[in-house]
């Protein structure tokens, strides 16, 4: 066969197969014509209900569907609607004081009221001895944290730890004169 010849049939293959996916098209269409209830005759079916008059009454329609994972609204009657409480639990034998900020909100264990939705609390935990413990709290519902304080011995055990090093001043280091 000649190169002109596979060529022209090619070209015929590529046309029957347009024609074929168009009629398999116009097929499809007329299927889903005859089958819906608009078009086409009735086969069998019970004919079409008649519309009801004004007169008569009619039920109401179903109430939409509640949804059980979705939040409450919060409801004015509670005295706390538009409020959180974070409480957080520590040995009160430590001491340890909680710092939002530079503001010494106590020695904890404590309570922290807040606006509903505020923006979140970066909370600092200082107690003598201990490793300082940084925490943030969100104010989208109450919450209660227990907070686990860290001494310089505990410490080498957590991952991450390296104990800092008090180096001294190598006269290198330019001095800064105060005026």
């Amino acid at each position: 066969m000649s190169a002109s010849a596979l060529v022209l049939l090619a070209a015929l293959a590529r046309s029957a197969s347009m024609r074929l996916l168009s009629g398999c098209a116009l097929a499809t269409a007329l299927v889903a014509l005859g089958c819906s209830s608009r078009g086409g005759a009735h086969d069998g079916a019970a004919p079409p209900q008649p519309q009801p008059d004004a007169a008569t009454p009619t039920a109401a329609p179903a109430p939409a569907p509640v949804y059980d994972d979705l939040e409450p609204a919060t409801s004015d009657d509670r005295p706390d609607a538009g409020t959180v409480t974070i409480k957080l639990v520590a040995d009160p034998k430590r001491q340890a004081h909680v710092f939002w900020g530079r503001k010494d909100l106590g020695v904890a264990p404590l309570e922290i009221v807040r606006p509903r939705g505020s923006a979140p609390l970066d909370l600092t935990i200082q107690a003598p001895g201990c490793l300082p413990l940084h925490t943030r709290a969100f104010t989208d519902r109450d919450d209660t944290l227990s907070l686990r304080l860290y001494g310089e011995r505990e410490a080498g055990a957590l991952p991450g730890y390296s104990p800092t090093e008090n180096k001294a001043p190598t006269t290198a280091t330019k001095t800064r004169r105060q005026f």
